[in-house]
């Protein structure tokens, strides 16, 4: 069996995670998971004309939550 040199969890040489990077996943999940919840509101049939509305913002706001953490935080460089 090989010997392990290193830690099993190494520390960070980033630091800790900071507020604002904390609370924008925050914010990218919740629209995430609420523009889920809309898309599958939007495909029930009783909404009427609303129903084509209400799946694109969800749409939208899927999109969005996943554009935070993926596109905009590495840009700023959090």
């Amino acid at each position: 069996m090989a010997k392990q040199e290193t830690a099993l969890f190494e520390e960070s040489s980033q630091g800790a995670v900071g507020a604002v990077t904390a609370i924008t996943f925050v914010l990218s999940f919740v629209l995430v998971l609420g523009g889920f919840i809309a898309m599958g509101y939007g495909v029930n049939i009783s909404l009427g004309v609303v129903e084509p509305w209400v799946f694109s913002g969800g749409l939208v706001a899927t999109f969005i939550g996943f554009m935070i953490p993926f596109a905009f935080l590495p840009a700023t460089g959090k």
